[in-house]
């Protein structure tokens, strides 16, 4: 059996992704003693770039928009070149029917009937997305029902046209949470069109892919990595959170990290695979707010 080492911070940091790092890095900045355990051997979660033969590909997220003010503030504190997206000539919309069809501007072009569904669509989005506030998006106020259905199957209730539905759907799931329509909720869905401003800045493609960055953008996640150091430990999968009094323990297979705060930057799709003692804490929130009123 691996003898456990026990380590002290004043925060804990599960995930080693942009966000993790990135509030590890603002910690530290405060004076504040971190510690950042990643399940994988790699930092940068959905930041991933990889070169195959030579040729560099990107894995996940890829663009910087204008709207994305803290990472473009990132990008210059640590010096990360962008470059413009290739804008010039028509797009291809291959629809239903298999048939490639050029076109320009927003709106795919289907048929008449399902441009006109996917523009209503738009509006629906647009009209629940202004009542969702980015920083608190259980506030909403239908957020338990819209946390509680799947983005794909809240599509259906909406709309009977299909290739409707998979073009709304598209705009979150493929371009920007890079996963499918049935493996989040509405409630998230409408979160990442709030924190672009509105659902119609998600659908503009010269607003919303706007940059790219050098190198790809895991160089964020990987500059960060860098300036934390040996604050940051891969292949540690924490296995349990548990609480105390004096804070919180996070534990590994063979890492027991004692700290004040925790901080659980990993997609939502994975919180279930650490055990939470006790499940919820006095004050503890969770995206549903389910905790909030815990004893």
């Amino acid at each position: 059996m691996s003898e456990t080492t026990t380590l002290t911070a004043d925060v804990v940091i599960i995930g080693a992704g942009a966000t993790g790092l990135t509030a590890a890095s603002d910690l530290v900045k405060a004076g504040l003693s971190v510690v950042v355990l990643e399940a994988r051997d790699r930092v940068g979660g959905r930041l991933w770039t990889n070169s195959i033969d030579g040729q560099m590909f990107e894995i996940g997220g890829q663009w910087v928009s204008p709207d994305q003010t803290a990472l473009l503030a990132t990008l210059d504190e640590l010096g990360l070149a962008t470059y413009e997206r290739f804008r010039t000539g028509d797009s291809v919309y291959v629809g239903r029917d298999g048939a490639a069809k050029r076109f320009t501007g927003d709106i795919f072009p289907a048929t008449p009937t399902t441009e006109s569904e996917i523009e209503r669509l738009i509006g629906v989005m647009d009209e629940l997305t202004a009542q969702t506030d980015p920083d608190a998006p259980w506030e909403h106020p239908r957020a338990r029902e819209l946390d509680s259905v799947s983005f794909k199957e809240w599509l259906i209730t909406q709309s009977d046209d299909e290739e409707a539905r998979d073009n709304i759907a598209l705009f979150i799931a493929d371009a920007m949470l890079t996963k499918p329509a049935h493996a989040f909720s509405t409630l998230q869905a409408l979160l990442m069109a709030a924190s672009a401003g509105s659902f119609s800045n998600l659908v503009d493609a010269d607003f919303i892919l706007d940059r790219r960055v050098v190198g790809g953008l895991q160089s964020v996640p990987l500059a960060l990595s860098e300036s934390l150091g040996d604050r940051v430990t891969l292949e540690q999968a924490v296995r349990t959170l548990e609480w105390n009094e004096s804070g919180v323990v996070a534990i590994t297979d063979t890492l027991r990290v004692e700290a004040k705060r925790a901080l659980v930057a990993v997609p939502p799709n994975l919180y279930g695979r650490i055990s939470y003692d006790p499940r919820c804490r006095a004050g503890a929130t969770s995206f549903t707010n389910t905790c909030r009123s815990a004893s």
